[in-house]
């Protein structure tokens, strides 16, 4: 688009001066082509940066003998073009241009947390009639913004009807009721041009509040939390693993006389020492099936790995055999069948994956295990690394711990407050019916959602059923059937209303029950029990140790800088001191070396160490600054820096930061808005190692604006 512009620098300050005269010409003809473009600077000519949320409304006047106190005004909404350099431009409406003489602008700054600014930048510009437009009318009329045309269109329709009944007065009253139709269907019509454009607008207005919130949500960082951060160095780009970690406690050989069973490193060893029977071993067994329960009427991926060892004697045609199993009303059932040819394994590390779907998990699913079966014939040592998966899909994705257990426990929510009673104690094991009564801190509100959720075991033709009230039967009390979570072991859960409470004696109770009823029960196992309000399940802890935060909604840990909760740190302290009680707290005197408790030293409040990058030490940067400021062991980032080159995603920059400023543990994120659009980006500096890694794209001489902090100390 070709443009007409000027360029102005607009000067903010407290002091009252003449206006700027940009002996700018505008001409009548430049219709959708005017443009005025300004660079909003402070007193000391550095530039005033505009932050996310920030408009900036320009005034133009000029004189009018009809408008009120003899000035006519147009209100523009500038465009930002470079927040950073604060960089902002208006194009002329077209019917500004019908105005003839000098034109005084006025600038002015809306900040997002209600702030604003008069700049008290003053400016003039003249406006002159182009030759070709000597019909057309200068501008008398007091306009707002761009609706004047339409309103001129109206109002034009509405005297041209008019005029036209008083020239048709005296002709007949048929033709006098043809033109007032047709000027009404004039009317009419102008009418619904305004109520279409008055839609459209709305429409539009729709479109930038979405947006708007779109953009707002990307400036948001998103947290997760995890009660331990310990995620080894896993390829979490893929699916969660569905299936707990594997040891070999949790392994059992119930056939010795077919094959003996050993441990390896992060692997078992199943030696097959009978070729003329089947053999093999049970998988997350103990006494009974513990694996992870499935989603129901999912596609799901198993994986395994397996090698051979060195006497392994296979027979081509026959299997290994590795499968999921559950017991359903008393009858095996095989989810994931994945049948290996026995030629197929070496001695080198080799996956093998089998893609199903699962069926609906009823209420009296039970026992759910991994088995290993190498059939007759097979001879010598079959080793299975403990890295199994299971993920939803239909293509295998990289192994990785399943974070959803301990001792993750990662979760998007703080846990909620439990209103279970803490006193009650766990394990509850008994044969009797209704199993236990639960003592709760409020009543449940009628109407209201609440969950419910336990660790335990029952037998396979019960269910767990949870009702309002004393341990006494009746229908009326009952609120919810539990069923298996998903991904993890043992654990059932419900999300229900809270129901009618009329033949409730204690509204301060709750009871568990196994369903049906029936003559004689077996042995029911209570580990934990949680009820708290809302539609969401969160573990059943009292507080998670670590947070993280990240720039989207992720599964992946390593797209969050994790730090300690406030919740963990102040209770470590309220359980290490206490104001009450007269106490000894391990120190050493060390005035020389600075004040240490148990050998630490005790950081004061100004006590920090700071490494700078500008132009002239960084190769990375050709303008700006980058600010680490280390207290303690955390080191808190700042920086406004614009790219010499550019740089691909996850490629280290030209600068390392120095050892002290290494982070620890976790990478070290560092977000913040880029460019003139102000995009989210980040670059992360890498744990252990000091570089800093890209983790978006940058081109050269992109601004970046960005803050972050992390951790520096040890575990």
């Amino acid at each position: 688009m070709v443009y007409k512009t000027n360029e102005s620098i607009i000067m903010i300050q407290a002091e009252a001066t003449s206006p700027n005269r940009t002996n700018v010409v505008f001409w009548s003809h430049d219709r959708g082509t005017a443009k005025l473009r300004m660079k909003l600077v402070r007193k000391n000519g550095i530039p005033q940066s505009l932050p996310e949320g920030t408009t900036v409304p320009i005034r133009l006047m000029f004189k009018s003998a009809t408008a009120e106190g003899g000035y006519g005004k147009h209100d523009y909404l500038a465009t930002i073009e470079d927040r950073v350099n604060g960089i902002v431009s208006i194009v002329l409406e077209d019917n500004i241009l019908g105005y003839v003489g000098i034109v005084e602008g006025s600038v002015y700054i809306d900040f997002p947390n209600d702030r604003s600014l008069d700049t008290a930048g003053r400016f003039t510009f003249d406006i002159k009639r182009s030759p070709i437009d000597d019909s057309t009318p200068e501008l008398e009329d007091y306009y707002f913004n761009g609706f004047s045309q339409t309103i001129d269109k109206i109002e034009k329709i509405l005297a041209d009807g008019k005029l036209e009944i008083e020239q048709k007065i005296s002709e007949s009253e048929t033709q006098i009721d043809a033109k007032l139709k047709n000027t009404n269907d004039k009317i009419a019509k102008a009418n619904q041009d305004v109520a279409t454009l008055n839609t459209n607008i709305d429409k539009s207005n729709d479109r930038i509040d979405q947006t708007n919130q779109q953009i707002g949500e990307l400036g948001q960082l998103k947290r997760m939390y995890s009660n331990s951060i310990d995620f080894g160095g896993y390829d979490y780009s893929g699916n969660p693993n569905l299936l707990s970690k594997l040891s070999y406690d949790l392994i059992e050989n119930q056939n010795t006389s077919a094959g003996t069973l050993s441990k390896g490193e992060n692997s078992f060893k199943y030696n097959k020492i009978s070729a003329e029977v089947e053999g093999g071993v049970e998988l997350y067994y103990k006494r009974r099936g513990i694996a992870n329960w499935l989603p129901s009427n999912k596609t799901l991926v198993m994986t395994v790995k397996l090698r051979a060892g060195a006497d392994y004697s296979p027979v081509d045609g026959k299997l290994i055999l590795i499968r999921y199993r559950y017991v359903d009303s008393g009858t095996g059932k095989i989810v994931l069948d994945l049948p290996i040819n026995s030629n197929s394994i070496t001695q080198e590390w080799k996956e093998f994956s089998i893609t199903g779907t699962t069926p609906t998990f009823s209420p009296q699913a039970y026992h759910p295990w991994i088995q290993f079966r190498a059939q007759d014939g097979i001879l010598g040592e079959i080793e299975m690394s403990y890295d199994i998966k299971i993920e939803e899909g239909s293509t295998a994705t990289p192994f990785q711990p399943n974070l959803l257990a301990e001792p993750y426990n990662m979760c998007p929510e703080y846990p909620n407050e439990n209103i279970v009673n803490p006193t009650v104690k766990f394990p509850i094991k008994t044969s009797n019916n209704p199993i236990s009564g639960f003592d709760i801190s409020e009543e449940l509100i009628i109407g209201e959602t609440y969950t419910v959720s336990l660790k335990g075991t029952k037998p396979a033709n019960k269910e767990f059923h949870l009702y309002y009230g004393e341990a006494n039967y009746q229908q009326l009390q009952y609120q919810a059937t539990l069923l298996p979570v998903e991904g993890l072991t043992d654990v059932w859960s419900a999300t229900f209303t809270a129901r009618n409470t009329s033949e409730t004696t204690n509204l301060l109770r709750v009871a568990l029950w196994q369903k049906p009823n029936s003559a004689t029960y077996d042995t029911v196992q209570i580990d934990w029990l949680k009820i708290e309000k809302g539609n969401t399940r969160t573990p059943n802890i009292s507080q998670f140790k670590y947070f993280g935060e990240g720039l989207k909604d992720s599964n992946n840990p390593n797209d969050y800088s994790w730090d300690i909760t406030p919740e963990y740190t102040e209770k470590g302290l309220n359980d290490a001191v206490n104001v009450y009680d007269p106490q000894r707290v391990e120190g050493l005197k060390n005035f020389a070396d600075g004040i240490q408790i148990a050998g630490d030293k005790v950081i004061s409040e100004n006590d920090c160490t700071v490494y700078t990058l500008t132009k002239d030490n960084s190769q990375s940067f050709i303008d700006g600054y980058v600010t680490f400021i280390k207290h303690g062991k955390e080191v808190v980032v700042n920086g406004t820096a614009k790219f010499k080159k550019a740089y691909a995603f996850g490629v280290p920059l030209d600068d390392e930061v120095p050892d002290e400023f290494i982070a620890r543990i976790v990478h070290g994120m560092l977000t913040g808005q880029s460019g003139t659009n102000s995009v989210s980006k980040a670059m992360y500096v890498q744990k252990d190692l000091g570089k800093i890694m890209t983790n978006s794209e940058f081109a050269a001489n992109e601004w970046f604006t960005f803050h972050g902090n992390y951790w520096v100390g040890v575990k």
